[in-house]
């Protein structure tokens, strides 16, 4: 059963946590080729050029072939840098960092710490979904949210080896190398360190959305491909899942961290292709703005 769990839950820690713990892409009617922009920016400062590519970590077929100029600049690219690297996961470190954030001890159970509505809730997702609930019995809250949109992702016809980063992974050839800007383990003491209640918010309100998961994440490619930040924005706000103040953790905070590591890089000679989740790099506290802030030049690449 854990065994299952991990492998649910690891491609989706990325993208649950850079978009707000509900937001991928489903197969839809893709723009047609002419209309597809995605989402990327060139930040340049008097040594270098980074790019910005957002990223949606699990994807379908619709989302390619990728525009010739993000293709190009990812080839004159000297490092891929993405959230972490799942291509070289510790499955052994990965149980012990689950044991450690995401598991209750002591013959806890799931169940003794949610209200009766939202193990209720809990219960007939998992009926529904044909997911066994004793997987969940020892898990905490938002490893349980995480695994809701798991589910939910697959039944939408999500599939991470179509993702954005695992694209670029697969596509790095020497002497391109790979760097981290975070790893498994911080990703996941991020969520751990939200309070119960908290946590018990995520879960409510990712099981109210794990029903209309698959017509959401439909407008979220068409946006995404488009390249129409304001759609894609406006729908990360109206369906931002859990309580404000992990949100902020999840996304604010982390933004401020990723804006440092990049700005290493434009100190750096070395062309840089960083793909993180584009709800990190969109908006007055994302990525780009707080890059154009430092005094850096930012603009769209490839924009419409």
């Amino acid at each position: 059963m854990m065994k299952h769990l991990r492998r649910c839950l690891l491609p989706l820690l990325p993208v649950l946590i850079a978009l707000g713990l509900s937001h991928g892409q489903a197969a839809t009617q893709a723009p047609a080729k002419a209309d597809r922009h995605f989402l990327m920016w060139k930040v340049t400062s008097p040594t270098n050029t980074v790019y910005l590519f957002g990223s949606i970590h699990v994807g379908d077929s619709n989302l390619y072939p990728l525009p010739k100029a993000v293709e190009s600049a990812f080839a004159a690219s000297k490092v891929l840098a993405v959230e972490f690297n799942v291509k070289k996961v510790d499955m052994l470190q990965m149980t012990k960092l689950m044991q450690e954030y995401g598991m209750y001890a002591n013959g806890e159970t799931l169940s003794q710490h949610l209200p009766k509505e939202t193990a209720e809730a809990l219960d007939q997702f998992c009926s529904q979904n044909g997911v066994p609930r004793i997987m969940l019995d020892k898990t905490k809250p938002w490893v349980a949210a995480i695994a809701v949109i798991a589910f939910a992702a697959k039944a939408a016809g999500e599939d991470p080896e179509l993702g954005i980063d695992m694209h670029f992974l697969n596509e790095v050839k020497e002497p391109q190398r790979i760097d981290e800007l975070e790893s498994a383990d911080f990703q996941m003491s991020v969520l751990a360190s939200a309070s119960e209640q908290e946590q018990e918010e995520m879960l409510a309100a990712s099981l109210k959305q794990a029903g209309k998961f698959k017509d959401l994440l439909q407008k979220m490619q068409q946006a995404y491909i488009s390249g129409d930040t304001a759609s894609f924005e406006k729908l990360i706000k109206e369906e931002e899942s859990g309580p404000k103040s992990l949100m902020k953790k999840l996304l604010d905070d982390r933004n401020v961290t990723m804006a440092q590591r990049v700005g290493q890089y434009l100190k750096g000679k070395e062309t840089s292709f960083v793909v993180v989740g584009a709800g990190h790099i969109i908006g007055d506290k994302g990525i780009a703005k707080l890059l154009e802030a430092q005094g850096y030049h930012v603009e769209r690449a490839g924009a419409p």
